[in-house]
């Protein structure tokens, strides 16, 4: 070839390259590329040796827009500002999330929002990396360089030359890059245009952290509101509407996936006659839930199948233990115990399944917690691959982890143990783990019956009580009874239904739920008189006592309590000789005589001072204090609650505590001191906030507002007021309509536990 020659070929080469107007769809792995390359004269110019002329073909070749699109408003917004910005350059973004929650669909939406602003040619490739394996990148670039003009001798033989002269292709151009279903950033990284003029959106089910320079946006699920907005573009806003219910609880079930809502839209639109409650209760089925949810080539499973096929050996063996944990979060302690591995590789593996969003983080750093359509899957691939033996034995391991844990928390918060190896017998630390712990506790106690571990189970609900006398979590304290007593039952041991019995009355109590306490405590009383058990009769009779009296009989609530007294001195049990005393003070106080009624309350604080409890010793001492503060001695009353207010701190037990603290701003009142009143509500609506206790928090609102009123503060009163009323709004269903009324019932409550 002549020198003239060879420098028409170059210059050939040039215009080639630098063709504006070129428009790229990869549409697979190594499927067909499609290209339209529009010169000024707007005709299209293929790429072949002889340039021949077609027709002009608009270039738009992103896949077909959802027309159901539903919700990410917020997401969008946030992508399209952030190229806005950047306008006239470019920029790069990564779209992740876990497998089904939209991120194609997002992403493909982004890229028709920004057409306009990228003419010059728009690329979509699928990466396939939804199965951690991902495609043959070469071939890719091989494609993309093909349709971009260049094909034969014009291609380099060397990789990282090929990506020289992909880059150099788009350097003078305005090109949007769609990268779907990335594995991994070293499989993104040279498929990245070198140019500022490029917009790039990437989607991967891994988290891609290793990028530089790129804008992040992480998918979560639909809020409620948008999946029935989904539901209702696809089966009609008349038929969500008639059972709107039913709608709600099947965008529950589907935990807000897109893709399982989107199956299940699709699969009621096609079944007309089904009810929305008929497959809501279908759904409901968690054995089958994710056989259910598919729907021609559309399948949860396949997705999760996917995501898990890529796995290491040693995630998957991590993510199939996690298919029994508590869906409301866990701890890396919990899955090295369950996964049996080192605590520091447990979090390793945690962590790298959080980037391949498989779990997500929980708002407390150290736990995790996991889609429970992922979770289905795990347990799936458990039981599948496994046998539902370990299955079982994985939730029996776990209900045992929990029932020492929680045995070691009770002995801390009780400061029976001189040293615990988690909570070092810190009330507080025990306390707070158990605060974190509660619903997953719950979670455990159910999945524990449904296993058949009564003897956990029951160990778990005894050893609970301190921490639900002192935290308001009466729905909560009524599950964990519940299961202990269908267990205690099961078991058929008396004693253990005995204790179970009077454990689900005082978690009644709480809820005020009085229905059937009677009933429960007779039967609780004749299985004590067929074990033979004084003291278990004792405890029995107590309880009964406290029954009578809530409900005003107070002399048939005296009778009973001097029956249990009689029966207790025999063994002379310190702690249970304490509460008889407490109760037989608090009927006395009823019954009008506070000297007989104080006579008891020191009686039961000498008990309690005997086996070192230092929370009832509080309780005693609150109760004094009251009895010193009707005879006007106010230093005592003084003395009283601030002795109960540093028992309270010991134990860490805040919602005593608070209640301390309003016994001593009262005494406060009295003494005409008010801005230590002050203090000492503020101090108390800060500790009723914290446990949730929004009874006692309203009472004592009201209480402030008053004492502002008599001061006037009218303003500071009204605001008190006006705070009370938002919380009554918010939980009208567990008050009742006069605040003041509901909140000194909920103080007299804390009072007499």
């Amino acid at each position: 070839m002549s020198k003239r020659d060879k420098k028409k070929v170059a210059r050939n080469k040039k215009n080639l390259s630098s063709a504006p107007r070129t428009v790229v769809h990869v549409a697979h792995v190594a499927g067909g590329i499609s290209v339209d390359r529009h010169g000024d004269s707007g005709h299209v110019a293929p790429i072949v040796a002889e340039p021949t002329v077609t027709a002009s073909i608009r270039p738009a070749q992103l896949p077909a827009d959802d027309p159901e699109f539903v919700g990410r408003v917020q997401e969008l917004s946030d992508l399209l500002d952030f190229f806005k910005k950047r306008s006239p350059q470019g920029g790069t973004v990564s779209i992740s999330g876990s497998p089904g929650v939209g991120k194609t669909a997002l992403a493909t939406r982004l890229g028709h929002s920004l057409t306009s602003s990228y003419p010059d040619a728009q690329i979509y490739v699928n990466l396939d990396g939804a199965d951690g394996k991902g495609v043959d990148l070469e071939q890719v670039i091989d494609n993309i360089l093909h349709a971009l003009g260049l094909s034969g001798p014009d291609l380099p033989e060397v990789f990282d030359a090929k990506i020289n002269q992909y880059r150099s292709a788009l350097a003078t151009k305005r090109v949007l890059l769609i990268l779907d279903n990335a594995t991994n950033e070293s499989q993104v990284r040279p498929l990245l245009p070198g140019n500022s003029g490029c917009a790039t959106v990437i989607t991967s089910r891994n988290n891609l952290s290793g990028l530089i320079g790129v804008r992040r946006s992480s998918l979560t699920t639909l809020s409620g509101k948008d999946g029935l907005e989904l539901l209702r573009r696809t089966i009609g806003h008349s038929r969500v509407d008639a059972e709107n219910a039913a709608a709600n609880l099947i965008v529950d079930l589907c935990g807000g996936l897109p893709l399982a809502l989107r199956i299940s839209a699709n699969k009621l639109r096609d079944r007309a006659t089904w009810p929305l409650a008929y497959y809501a209760s279908r759904l409901q089925d968690e054995r089958r839930k994710l056989q259910l949810l598919q729907a021609g080539d559309l399948a949860v499973r396949a997705s999760f199948t996917l995501s898990y096929e890529g796995l290491p050996a040693t995630l998957k063996h991590v993510f199939k233990v996690l298919g029994v944990v508590p869906a409301s979060g866990f701890s890396s302690e919990l899955v090295a115990y369950l996964a049996d591995c080192e605590e520091i590789e447990c979090e390793d593996i945690l962590e790298d399944l959080l980037d391949a969003n498989l779990v997500q983080l929980s708002p407390l750093p150290g736990r995790y917690k996991m889609h429970d359509l992922i979770r289905a899957f795990a347990r799936e691939c458990l039981e599948s691959e496994e046998g539902i033996d370990q299955s079982s034995s994985l939730i029996t391991g776990m209900t045992a982890w929990y029932s020492d844990m929680v045995d070691e928390a009770s002995d801390a918060i009780f400061g029976s143990r001189a040293a615990g190896k988690n909570f070092q017998a810190s009330p507080q630390a025990a306390t707070d783990w158990l605060e974190t712990e509660v619903a997953a506790i719950s979670e455990v106690v159910d999945a524990a019956y449904k296993n058949g571990s009564d003897d956990l189970l029951l160990g778990i609900s005894s050893s609970l009580t301190t921490f639900f006398q002192r935290r308001f979590h009466p729905n909560v304290w009524r599950t964990v009874t519940s299961f202990a007593l269908q267990s205690a039952r099961r078991l058929g041991c008396k004693k253990c239904t005995i204790n179970a019995l009077i454990e689900r009355i005082k978690a009644g109590e709480r809820t005020h739920d009085h229905e059937d306490s009677i009933r429960l405590l007779d039967e609780a009383r004749q299985l004590s008189r067929e074990l033979g058990s004084p003291r278990t009769e004792s405890r029995v009779l107590t309880q009964l006592a406290k029954v009578a009296s809530n409900r005003g009989k107070h002399v048939e609530a005296e009778k009973l309590l001097q029956r249990s007294l009689q029966l207790l001195k025999a063994s002379n049990p310190s702690h249970q000789l304490g509460h008889c005393y407490l109760e037989l003070g608090e009927i006395n106080l009823r019954l009008k005589d506070p000297r007989e009624a104080k006579r008891y309350y020191e009686m039961a604080r000498q008990r309690f001072l005997a086996v070192n409890d230092r929370h009832c010793q509080g309780t005693a001492l609150r109760r004094i204090a009251k009895i010193h503060l009707e005879r006007k001695e106010l230093d005592e009353a003084a003395s009283s609650a601030s002795k109960a207010i540093q028992q309270f701190q010991t134990v860490h037990d805040l919602h005593c505590l608070g209640m301390a603290y309003t016994d001593l701003a009262d005494v406060h009142l009295a003494q005409n001191e008010l801005d230590r009143a002050r203090i000492m509500l503020a101090k108390a609506c800060g500790h009723f906030k914290t446990v949730h206790d929004d009874g006692c928090l309203i009472w004592t609102l009201q209480q402030w507002a008053s004492l502002e009123d008599g001061d006037g503060r009218t303003k500071s009163a009204e605001e008190k007021r006006a705070l009370a009323r938002n919380l009554a709004s918010r939980h009208r269903a567990n008050i009742v309509s006069d605040v003041a009324h509901a909140g000194k019932g909920a103080a007299a409550r804390c009072t007499r536990a």
